[in-house]
């Protein structure tokens, strides 16, 4: 399984993690992990909402949940915020 590896930027708590994400996975599938993994590392500080997004960075787009990795723009390097 390919995946690239990015930046995640977490608001609101100010905290950034380095994440590698599946190239396959849809993009849904991809928030709901890594918000969980967030929720772990941070002890909880960062709570998981009904709906998490993912955002580019540098464009403030949001990545449309049902697109596979693959087809957005995220390349390793790449750096995304969650909400």
């Amino acid at each position: 399984m390919s995946k690239v590896l990015v930046e995640v930027y977490v608001p609101s708590v100010n905290i950034t993690y380095d994440a590698y994400i599946p190239l396959e996975s849809r993009i849904e599938e991809v928030a709901v992990l890594l918000a969980d993994a967030i929720t772990d590392l941070t002890g909880n500080k960062y709570e998981r909402g009904s709906e998490v997004i993912l955002c580019d960075f540098e464009k403030g787009k949001e990545f449309k949940k049902n697109l596979r990795v693959y087809e957005t723009d995220i390349k390793n390097g790449s750096k995304i915020i969650i909400t």
